[in-house]
């Protein structure tokens, strides 16, 4: 979430004698501490299952294809196609069947396109390299995109119903911390972009 330091940075201000324990993984990892009580919240890529958890979704943000290509062909509007990138090798985010990884292969089905899969790789920094190195191209959510300078060309997939989205989630029905309540409620009032 790009917004985070931001958002950690006001939430300072308002509590200046909290801690925090930052830990990044997997969707399904986070989900997993939060069902074992290791962590109260969590902030997720979306799509996941998430019957047991309360949910608050963040702003979606678009997906954008990148490669070593400079000559990617394009649309009048400066975006691009499923079709237009079916035939790169790609390294997709993630992990197989969830959060990013999903919504870039249903994106494809939906196109009734199959794409070039070579693999997956959920160490983006790894996967940058990858494509910076021309091994293969690779779809990422634009939050992504603006955290890493890679020598690569960064085309945008056309306007979407699969632009990446995330939440910020906890267990339904069990006992937050007053730290965690108050945390939910200044994302609550966020402004959506």
């Amino acid at each position: 979430m790009y917004r985070l330091p931001g958002l950690l940075l006001q939430y300072k201000q308002l509590y200046p004698n909290i801690t925090y324990k930052i830990q990044q993984n997997e969707s399904s990892q986070l989900c997993r501490l939060i069902r074992s009580r290791e962590i109260e919240l969590a902030i997720v890529r979306l799509p996941l299952e998430l019957n047991e958890f309360s949910v608050i979704h963040l702003h979606g943000e678009p997906f954008y294809f990148v490669t070593t290509d400079p000559n990617v062909e394009q649309d009048e509007d400066g975006t691009i196609t499923y079709a237009m990138i079916e035939l790169y090798p790609l390294l997709l985010p993630s992990t197989k069947g969830l959060g990013v990884y999903h919504q870039i292969v249903e994106g494809f089905a939906k196109a009734r396109i199959t794409p070039r899969l070579i693999g997956e790789c959920s160490d983006i920094a790894l996967l940058m390299e990858f494509v910076s190195t021309g091994f293969a191209s690779s779809i990422i959510p634009e939050t992504v995109l603006k955290m890493h300078r890679a020598p690569i060309y960064a085309y945008r997939i056309e306007v979407s119903p699969q632009a990446s989205s995330s939440g910020l989630i906890w267990l339904k029905d069990h006992y937050l911390s007053q730290v965690a309540r108050h945390f939910i409620k200044l994302v609550s009032e966020l402004p959506q972009p």
